[in-house]
């Protein structure tokens, strides 16, 4: 307890400097955070709290980035989709042509025209196969990351749809059987997918050779589309639970770094009036010594 009056000393001002400085402290803090909008300023402020803030925060940014990688698989897997659904019809009309060919009643006049068409048809399905790209990459044609299963050429594709580096969860590997018209058995010359050396409507014997190459292609290709379409349907899951746990993750992180505006500009009016107040006692307490000059008197 203080008791007395001293010339020196005043021990009064002393603790309301004190106790000022303390306010002051708490009100640039909350200044601070009112300004900025984060209760965790920085690591001296909650160093646990700010330590799993920035580890929430690197994964959210990973979810974020995994999102991003998912959707651009989504587009590969659309794109070569898309170019399957026109080479299937195609082949349509390539069936079409070889089952007309394949009638007794053609004159050569008219088994050349629609070969001509049949072949021009096989050259179009190469260029497709040769064209169909994302972002430089070819999907239909193997001329991704090109391996050789028996003779049949693979573009496969590997997506990182996890913020992990761990591939069993994280990774999504696509593989894309290649869909020139060789690989589909339809050229002429070698055939890769059959021992037929000439495809071709040049006559009817040969028009039913065709018509069989064409079924299978029609096969081959509608394999491949269902097999995309199961990569599709997994990707599209994949975006629903990395939209939720990016949501969740951000909150969470939310919750730890933001301040609570509500409440901290309550704790700012009160620290502003005890800022005030302590003002005042200060400039009171500096008053105290003067009361010594009365006795001198």
């Amino acid at each position: 307890m203080y008791n007395g009056l001293f010339i020196n000393s005043n021990q009064s001002a002393i603790i309301a400097t004190d106790n000022l400085q303390n306010t002051n402290n708490s009100l640039g803090q909350a200044l601070n955070e009112l300004s900025s909008g984060l209760q965790i300023t920085g690591a001296w402020v909650n160093p646990a709290g700010y330590e799993i803030a920035q580890s929430l925060n690197a994964t959210s940014l990973g979810i974020n980035q995994a999102t991003s990688n998912a959707n651009n698989g989504n587009s590969l897997i659309n794109i070569a989709s898309g170019a399957l659904s026109t080479i299937q019809g195609m082949l349509g009309t390539m069936q079409t042509l070889a089952t007309n060919a394949a009638n007794g009643t053609n004159s050569n006049a008219n088994l050349q025209a629609l070969n001509s068409e049949f072949q021009q048809l096989q050259s179009e399905i190469t260029q497709i196969a040769d064209s169909t790209s994302f972002n430089g990459l070819h999907l239909l044609n193997g001329g991704g990351t090109l391996t050789t299963l028996g003779a049949t050429s693979i573009s496969a594709f590997s997506f990182q749809i996890g913020p992990n580096a761990g591939t069993t969860n994280n990774q999504i590997s696509v593989s894309i059987q290649g869909v020139a018209s060789n690989l589909l058995g339809l050229n002429n010359g070698a055939s890769v997918q059959s021992s037929l050396s000439q495809v071709n409507l040049t006559s009817s014997g040969s028009a039913l050779i065709a018509l069989s190459a064409v079924q299978a292609a029609v096969n081959q290709v509608a394999g491949i589309s269902g097999q995309l379409g199961s990569y599709q349907n997994r990707v599209t899951q994949i975006l629903g639970n990395l939209q939720t746990e990016g949501t969740n993750t951000q909150a969470a992180y939310n919750n730890i770094m933001d301040v609570n505006f509500a409440q901290e500009m309550s704790q700012f009016t009160l620290l502003s009036t005890l800022a005030q107040s302590g003002e005042a006692m200060l400039s009171q307490a500096s008053m105290v010594p003067q009361g010594l000059l009365t006795l001198l008197k």
